[in-house]
């Protein structure tokens, strides 16, 4: 898309207050596209904390400016309904907010990458869309989802059905009935993406979907029997704190372990913000052996002694043999093959999350079919002695054959874009962020 429309909105409730960004961009090149009821091919709506209604009006058009320059445009016009900002933004008005100034400087620094920009004034009732974005982006952080959602061209057109099986969305509705909502917090090997010190391609390349952190699943639905959300979390890691934020998960009924490695519990002393704030013994699956190494490395948080609410995890140890209920849900673990170490993958109804695997059994095959979603590692392409590459998870996929897989566990050797041209069709690189609701059956 070398050309791109932006509509782009502030919004705050009160004024410092709750404040939240709407941006719609648009294929210029379509017919009908500059119209304000054209559908947008890239979205954004966010919470961005507590701020002026005039701040978040310049974020919502930085925040456009670079997503436009990421997808590539070398053209972008704009409509704004804040007369004051495209004034401003054009240099016809001076800005006189200390708190503005910046944020106008930087805009305009930004603007700079494109050949051609214009920034217009629009009527509020045509600009509607990009309302409506902001006011979800709060909707949205206030009931306790994420609070960033962008959706780029790929995700727009999965969302309208052309690349999803039935029963699948991948936008960011909350569940309804039974339908299971996934979200992959992480999608990085063990050092994350960029690992520290890389210079290689993927490490700086500027397309977010190449920034992994360690990975990790959160697993929602909704209790039918007690009309209740319900949440569990497949690997708390180093980087929980951070998923937890930018995710905006405030509660959960439980935690499911893969493996001892650290990038898949490091972040276990994390989880006392849970048992802390719900007051409440949080319970963790894991396979045998793994539970046995849980006790010896976190005995403080596994021992009892300490009540839920006083600033150290209150866990207790559910050990699968083969299954556990958190949240009233059964979950069974899968014996996978990962090196030396014992390591099981996780599988509650038509949903599997297998990460860290070199091989899968022909027994633990079996438990894996009639599959909805499976969310699989693939490291790297070359050969790793612990590790599945691209090619042998397509083949596990295809023996499988679950309607929709989705590759996890990247290192830095794969770029979202150049792996993504590759999958056959129902495979998708994952990236962090991405969610999909699987129906109920």
């Amino acid at each position: 898309m070398r050309a791109l429309i932006g509509r782009t909105d502030g919004a705050c409730r009160g004024n410092p207050g709750p404040a939240s960004i709407g941006v719609a961009l648009y294929d210029a090149s379509r017919d009908g596209a500059d119209h304000p009821s054209a559908q947008p091919d890239a979205t954004i709506s966010a919470a961005i904390g507590t701020t002026t209604n005039n701040v978040a009006e310049w974020k919502a058009v930085i925040s456009a400016i670079e997503l436009a320059a990421e997808l590539g445009a070398s053209e972008l016009q704009l409509f704004l309904d804040s007369k004051l900002v495209v004034e401003q933004l054009n240099g016809r008005w001076r800005v006189r907010d200390a708190k503005l100034a910046p944020l106008c400087d930087e805009a305009r620094a930004r603007l700079t990458r494109f050949a051609v920009w214009s920034a217009a004034h629009v009527p509020r009732e045509e600009n509607h869309q990009a309302d409506a974005l902001a006011n979800e982006g709060l909707d949205r952080a206030l009931r306790g989802g994420p609070a960033w959602v962008v959706r780029r061209p790929d995700d727009v057109a999965r969302s309208r059905g052309a690349s999803l099986p039935d029963g699948l969305a991948s936008d960011d509705g909350g569940s309804s009935g039974s339908a299971t909502r996934l979200t992959l917090l992480g999608t990085g090997a063990s050092r994350g993406v960029p690992r520290v010190g890389c210079r290689c391609e993927v490490c700086i390349s500027k397309d977010v979907r190449n920034q992994r952190l360690r990975s990790s699943l959160l697993m929602e639905w909704r209790d039918a029997a007690t009309a209740t959300s319900r949440a569990v979390i497949i690997d708390p890691g180093m980087d929980l704190r951070q998923q937890a934020m930018r995710s905006g998960i405030t509660r959960l009924d439980g935690a499911l372990i893969t493996h001892i490695h650290v990038d898949h519990t490091g972040g276990i002393d994390e989880l006392r913000a849970y048992t802390d704030a719900q007051e409440e013994v949080l319970d963790v699956g894991a396979g045998p052996e793994t539970c046995a190494e849980l006790l010896r490395r976190w005995e403080y948080a596994f021992d009892g002694r300490t009540a839920p609410g006083h600033g150290i995890p209150s866990l207790r140890l559910m050990e699968a043999v083969p299954h556990v209920q958190l949240g009233g849900r059964a979950f069974e673990a899968i014996p996978l093959i990962h090196g030396r170490r014992p390591a099981h993958g996780w599988r509650s109804g038509a949903v599997a999350y297998l990460t860290d695997v070199s091989a899968v059994s022909p027994a633990s095959r079996e438990r894996l079919l009639g599959l909805d979603t499976l969310i699989v590692s693939a490291l790297r392409d070359l050969p790793h002695p612990t590790h599945q590459t691209v090619e042998e998870a397509l083949a596990l996929i295809a023996a499988l054959g679950p309607r929709l897989a989705i590759l996890t566990h990247l290192d830095h050797d794969l770029d979202y874009q150049e792996l993504s041209a590759r999958l056959p069709d129902g495979v998708l690189a994952g990236f962090d962020g991405l969610v999909v609701e699987v129906a109920a059956r």
